[in-house]
């Protein structure tokens, strides 16, 4: 258990009865965030900029901290958002606040030292980025639309983020290879959206004895893996992209075409959600490799 003390006054008050009466208010266990895909994306996301960039530094270091404090602070902030008035709300927004606090904080002493002490000024844009994709957040988890295809993908987009700003904070500069790392992310973890959607709408359906022609999810993942089959290699086929990046959006491919031929009555969620980790590593890895192994786009 967590406490803050809190003076009861100011806090330049002194009570002549009385030394320094406080307040202490526990905010209990630490918030963390729901959502767990996001970690694979975020680290996922991070691996695959310093892979790429082949350094660790310091800043890197700082960096990752920073990332981990701010997508830790999505918790508490996520409670505030949908928070509703009420005496119960009002305690969980009084212990939300103190974590964001917390995490904020945490967050903003590691990231600080990037642009005052390493002069990595260039991270301004990245900065500005994910502002806009927060109060994009905040918006959408305030109307409950975060749940929808869109806003998934807009998360997508914001946190694969974290790869191009990794690659850029590692090699000391904004470079083209980071427009391009955001581009794969993008698409490969938005394929991981699509197979999710996919799965679960599928266990819904089977349940409600519906037949699975009836599911949309099917459809738009179908059409988002053709898209990747065709894009992919035409990236190659003008020589953007090295052609073993071929080799780790296979993974995708062949669980969207696996995904296809599975009953999902008893969908078991988490096996679920450690099938994606594993696919998501594989990528990544892969990813790295490519670039490393045959750095066509620099």
């Amino acid at each position: 258990m967590i406490a803050v003390i809190v003076p009861v006054r100011g806090a330049g008050y002194r009570d002549p009865g009385a030394r320094g009466r406080e307040l202490s208010v526990e905010i209990g266990r630490p918030i963390v965030p729901k959502e767990h895909g996001a970690w694979a994306v975020i680290y996922g996301a991070f691996l695959a900029g310093v892979g790429v960039a082949g350094r660790v530094t310091l800043p890197v270091v700082l960096f990752l901290v920073g990332v981990t404090a701010a997508t830790f602070a999505n918790g508490p902030f996520t409670i505030l958002v949908r928070a509703r008035p009420g005496q119960a709300a009002d305690e969980r927004k009084r212990r939300a606040l103190a974590w964001l606090l917390l995490y904020a904080g945490t967050a903003a002493l590691a990231f600080g030292p990037l642009p005052i002490i390493f002069g990595m000024t260039f991270l301004l844009p990245f900065g500005m980025g994910a502002v806009f994709f927060l109060l994009l957040r905040a918006f959408l988890v305030r109307e409950r639309d975060d749940r929808t295809l869109g806003a998934e993908l807009a998360s997508m987009a914001g946190l694969t983020m974290v790869g191009p700003a990794a690659h850029a904070v590692a090699v000391g500069e904004i470079r083209p290879m980071g427009a391009l790392l955001w581009l794969l992310l993008f698409l490969f973890f938005a394929s991981g959206v699509f197979y999710v959607r996919m799965r679960i709408h599928a266990m819904v359906a089977e349940r409600r004895g519906a037949p699975s022609s009836s599911n949309p999810a099917v459809r738009s993942c179908v059409l988002y893996h053709v898209l990747l089959f065709v894009v992919i290699p035409s990236l190659v086929m003008v020589r953007v992209i090295p052609w073993p990046v071929l080799l780790a959006f296979a993974p995708a491919l062949w669980r969207a075409a696996a995904g296809l031929r599975r009953e999902d009555g008893r969908l078991d969620v988490r096996r679920l959600g450690w099938s994606e980790v594993a696919v998501a590593t594989a990528f990544v890895l892969l990813l790295i490799a490519a670039f490393r192994l045959a750095p066509l786009a620099g």
